[in-house]
């Protein structure tokens, strides 16, 4: 910066100029006065001899010595003390936002989710006095109880947040039905650490600080900070110890975040270790436990994820009773309800003879079997656009064209049938049966919904209804019956052929036409 400015001092191309006459003032002869030594100057006589324009230049420096000397202490300065402090800054300011985030909503009451908001605590507390203690240290011999205070009080927090750490690790080994010998154990575990950490805390009270340099130079703290050190190694080997001991009786994701402090902590530590100026234990401390909330020690993301199975399955369940739509609807707005429909198709499907097939097989053995040939029609299904309705004993009944209309709906249901014979064929193969069905397809308009309040389902009523019911059971074995509006829909497609019967007396229809698809 020094050096620039005069640089741009000696890049004036303007000549200066009498204020009044406007002649150059390089032109006008000028008297200069004797050269006289300034007291305290360091120009020696042969630089106040000098040319005019050397002379200036070490004028300018004899001026700008001050400002130079400060500028560079505080560069030094800035790299010893504010540049340490950056990293705990940072450490800081994450620690502070992530128990914001944790304490922002309700936690599950569990044990290790107690420990850890204890854990965020103690973490906020170290990072905050490591902080102040970077900045009292530099300034530990106008303020010593001061820095002695901080410094004291940061190594004492920084064996808490082992010792908190540790007792999380420990507490996550307690596991359902454990014995009394085993929790007899794990409480002389925990005894155990909670000795050490006294011990560490009482070594850390009664010893002197000691410092390896003078000014913003690196501390160590001697006795107390090789206690923390001790201890927080002895922690994590023994932490480690335990967890290997219990680890078939840990979660994974448990194990995970004990795993992810102990690396996390080592490699801190040998980092600090070849970089004596960079002060990275307490950014390593924040990452820790902030990888500690992403892996195991927020529990509640554990939760969650058990509630999103559990509702997943219970929507997986309720798409098995009722259409998309309707679920959809029903989560939104639990109620009754009900809809018209103009255009839709139905068919039911029956066994022939299942009471005497009963008989022959077992109620058992025929109940297997009749769950197979539906598993199978079920998977037929889904590529179609048909809404399988229910099933009530044999019967097999479907919807096409609710609760979402679409065209070709008829069209879809008569080859849904088809495909349904050919099924029967494979299955009678395969399981050596000889099972026959009857199916009847109708179109019409409906009246589609939801009633009652317990055990509901997904149902369809009316005469179109009725009809497609009375022509599955005055069908035939292995026949696809079907009504005179199935005809209509379906003669001006290729591929369909059917075979008028003779009329049939349906009860609540009188005397009904019917075909048999060919």
């Amino acid at each position: 910066m020094l050096f620039h400015s005069a640089f741009l001092l000696t890049r004036q191309k303007l000549p200066m100029r009498h204020r009044r006459s406007g002649v150059p003032l390089r032109s006008l002869p000028v008297k200069e006065p004797p050269l006289r030594q300034a007291p305290g100057s360091s120009l020696s006589p042969a630089t106040l001899r000098a040319p005019p324009w050397r002379r200036s230049f070490f004028l300018y420096l004899e001026r700008w010595r001050v400002n130079f000397i400060v500028f560079w202490f505080a560069m030094v300065y800035n790299f010893y003390v504010a540049y340490n402090i950056q990293f705990q800054v940072a450490g800081f300011t994450v620690i502070f936002l992530l128990t914001v985030i944790f304490f922002s909503k309700k936690r599950w009451k569990s044990v290790q989710n107690t420990i850890y908001s204890i854990l965020l605590f103690v973490t906020l507390f170290e990072l905050a006095f490591d902080i102040v203690s970077v900045i009292t240290i530099a300034n530990r011999d106008k303020i010593p109880r001061l820095n002695e205070f901080f410094s004291v009080a940061y190594l004492v927090l920084m064996v808490l947040y082992i010792y908190t750490v540790s007792v999380y690790a420990l507490s996550s080994t307690f596991y359902p039905g454990i014995t009394k010998f085993r929790k007899r154990i794990k409480f002389a575990e925990l005894a155990f650490i909670t000795v050490g950490m006294l011990s560490a805390v009482a070594v850390i009270l009664s010893t002197k600080l000691l410092y390896a340099g003078e000014g913003g130079f690196i501390y160590s703290y001697g006795i107390p900070s090789d206690t923390v050190y001790v201890y927080s190694t002895a922690s994590v080997v023994f932490v480690l110890a335990v967890l290997l001991v219990n680890a078939r009786h840990m979660p994974v994701r448990r194990q995970l975040s004990i795993y992810s402090f102990c690396i996390m902590e080592g490699v801190v530590a040998i980092v600090q270790m070849y970089n004596k100026q960079l002060l990275i234990v307490g950014f390593g401390t924040a990452l820790a436990v902030m990888l500690m909330y992403f892996t195991l020690e927020n529990p509640d993301m554990n939760i969650i994820a058990k509630l999103d199975a559990a509702n997943k399955r219970s929507r997986e369940l309720l798409l098995n009773i009722l259409p998309v739509e309707i679920a959809d609807r029903l989560t939104e707005e639990p109620s009754t309800f009900t809809q018209k429909f103009d255009d839709v198709t139905i068919m039911f499907l029956d066994i022939v003879d299942f009471s005497g097939l009963s008989e022959r097989m077992g109620p058992v053995k025929t109940v297997m079997l009749l769950n197979t040939l539906f598993s199978r029609i079920d998977d037929l299904l889904s590529g179609y656009s048909i809404e399988k309705i229910k099933t009530i004993g044999d019967s097999y009944m479907t919807a096409a064209g609710v609760p979402e209309p679409y065209e070709d709906n008829c069209r879809e249901t008569v080859d849904f049938a088809r495909e349904i014979l050919c099924t029967l064929d494979v299955f009678n193969k395969e399981f050596n049966t000889d099972l026959k069905i009857r199916i009847g397809i109708n179109c019409g308009s409906v009246v589609a919904g939801i009633i009652g309040k317990r055990k509901f389902i997904y149902d369809l009523w009316g005469s179109s209804v009725n009809l497609a019911s009375r022509m599955e059971s005055y069908g035939e074995a292995n026949r696809i019956d079907v009504s005179p509006l199935v005809v209509e829909k379906l003669k001006d497609y290729p591929g369909y052929t059917f075979e008028q019967r003779p009329e049939l007396e349906i009860k609540g229809f009188g005397r009904v036409q019917t075909y048999f698809v060919s």
